[in-house]
């Protein structure tokens, strides 16, 4: 499932929620479609543990829990709906969000040589927008925290706005920067964070 593109997803959660059969609004007009909106797409390639995702209900007396459990019932293996309930939050509170590295294989001196690179105070690279403009950024601002945990590297970054640094990009710049061999690693995303460090909701 990480290998479904974020347009793909919203076609495949469309069919997901008819096929649960869940009273969902649509749009008005003639091109008439569900409304649904996540909260911080989900680059290709990633995992995620704690994807959020907006849609209305048109019958306020509908229960959530018969909702969730219906939509469990037509999920294909590695996509679980955990909790539905009323939003308690704008996603425009949304500030950043926690990643897990899992590399292959991580030696003392690859762990040293991404240490001293996170811990710079500035590094500046090259970052292409929405619109395919590429603007020099300095990632180091972005980059809340940083942990090890054996071969895993935690990361908290900006996201949720115009500041959102994708860890993607916290890599091609240490690669670039230090010319370290590349090592294989899996990403996951495993928390989206309000302006207060506290998990979303």
């Amino acid at each position: 499932m990480k290998f479904v593109s974020h347009l793909d997803m919203n076609r495949f959660m469309s069919r997901l929620v008819s096929r649960a059969g869940i009273p969902v609004w649509y749009t008005e007009g003639f091109n008439r479609h569900f409304y649904m909106n996540f909260a911080v797409p989900l680059s290709l390639g990633f995992e995620g543990l704690y994807e959020v995702m907006d849609f209305k209900l048109t019958d306020d007396d509908y229960s959530l829990s018969e909702c969730l459990e219906r939509m469990n019932k037509v999920c294909p293996p590695d996509i679980e709906f955990f909790k539905i309930g009323e939003p308690k939050e704008s996603m425009k509170e949304i500030a950043f969000a926690e990643y897990r590295l899992r590399f292959e294989a991580l030696s003392d001196e690859f762990a040293e040589r991404l240490t001293g690179f996170l811990s710079q105070k500035s590094v500046i690279c090259e970052k292409t927008g929405k619109k395919g403009r590429v603007k020099e950024i300095d990632i180091i601002p972005k980059i809340k925290s940083f942990s090890f945990d054996g071969n895993e590297l935690t990361l908290i970054l900006n996201a949720g706005n115009e500041d959102t640094l994708n860890p993607n990009l916290v890599l091609t710049a240490f690669y670039a920067q230090t010319a370290a061999p590349p090592v294989f690693c899996t990403v996951t995303r495993t928390m989206l964070f309000n302006k207060k460090l506290k998990p979303f909701e």
